[in-house]
């Protein structure tokens, strides 16, 4: 078993509907909040999707994990999570973003205040990229 298999296990991580792998690590009883372990491993994307909360991602483990995002579906940034610094980020709600590792693997956090809901989740048809966007070797 390789060590991306075995965290994944130890984790507990199964497949995310956006792509790659996840398991909720907490959650408050109150669903104040909530927080979730993320991997991409080599090649995989998180599909363009936004949510209606703020969203802060932290980088925990592996190679930095590039995060692409659009205000409006026609522009797009980007941020690397894991270099420069940079180790969390706040997407902010209504944004669509994607996401992808620039190695192996990428562990990150999750965390969704109030919690995460898949009614606040809302998944970009399986083609749609803002208009602008162009990345190398880009599979999204």
């Amino acid at each position: 078993m390789t060590d991306i298999e075995n965290l994944i296990k130890r984790l507990k991580m199964i497949a995310h509907p956006e792509g790659g792998h996840f398991s909720e690590s907490f959650r408050d009883e109150n669903n104040n909040v909530s927080l979730i372990y993320y991997m991409l491993k080599k090649n995989e994307w998180s599909h363009w999707h936004r949510l209606t909360k703020n969203e802060i991602l932290h980088f925990y483990k592996g190679d930095p994990m590039t995060i692409y995002i659009s205000k409006d579906g026609i522009d797009f940034t980007s941020v690397t999570l894991g270099e420069n610094n940079n180790f969390h980020l706040v997407v902010e709600a209504n944004n669509w973003f994607a996401m992808q590792s620039k190695g192996d693997y990428s562990l990150i956090g999750c965390t969704v205040a109030p919690g995460f809901d898949y009614a606040d989740f809302e998944l970009a048809a399986k083609d749609w990229k803002p208009k602008n966007f162009s990345v190398n070797n880009s599979k999204n």
